[in-house]
């Protein structure tokens, strides 16, 4: 196979399926001193109305969780919630797997402005942007260019800045099974 397939052929898979990013060494002994203090006992005494409260305000201008919360990153309700590994390694390192459906674009129009989200849709005459305020349509004939990221949009290190106690809340939260209620 010549070097010209190849590199059309990895352009395709990254445009189908996206990117993927090597482990940082850095962010793999983040992950495993987190999971070292995540333990069963941790979880299971962490505040969940906390969780939801955190995810509530970190969380939830992109991702749905219950029908509640927005639409511009995954919906979180069906993914592998119930995995420690699976969450730790999507909100330590979002950058690590950034499926093509969740690249964040910026749209640079003819009259200078921009507009920056996930395309969600596209035709001969409009392109469909999804942003944290909701879908915006644009007319193709009012675009100078797009610029596609391979990085992901959910910004890095939110799990730095918690402390134990919050970290702990927020992932039990999101791997409990249904609804925590606030009250």
């Amino acid at each position: 196979i010549s070097a010209f397939r190849v590199a059309a052929l990895t352009e395709k898979l990254h445009s189908v399926w996206g990117t993927v990013r090597g482990d940082s060494t850095e962010r793999r002994a983040f992950i495993t001193k987190l999971k070292s203090s995540l333990t069963r006992e941790s979880l299971a005494a962490a505040d969940l109305k906390a969780g939801r409260l955190l995810f509530t305000s970190l969380c939830s201008t992109c991702h749905t969780l219950y029908g509640e919360g927005g639409k511009l990153g995954p919906d979180l309700t069906g993914s592998q919630r119930h995995e420690l590994d699976y969450l730790l390694e999507n909100i330590a390192d979002p950058g690590a797997v950034v499926s093509a459906d969740f690249k964040m674009s910026i749209v640079r129009l003819k009259d200078g402005s921009a507009a920056g989200g996930i395309i969600a849709g596209r035709t001969d005459a409009t392109l469909t942007l999804r942003e944290p305020a909701g879908p915006r349509t644009i007319e193709t004939s009012a675009i100078a260019g797009i610029e596609t990221s391979e990085d992901s949009i959910m910004p890095a290190g939110l799990l730095e800045v918690l402390p134990p106690d919050q970290t702990a809340a927020l992932i039990a939260y999101l791997m409990h099974p249904s609804q925590v209620p606030l009250q």
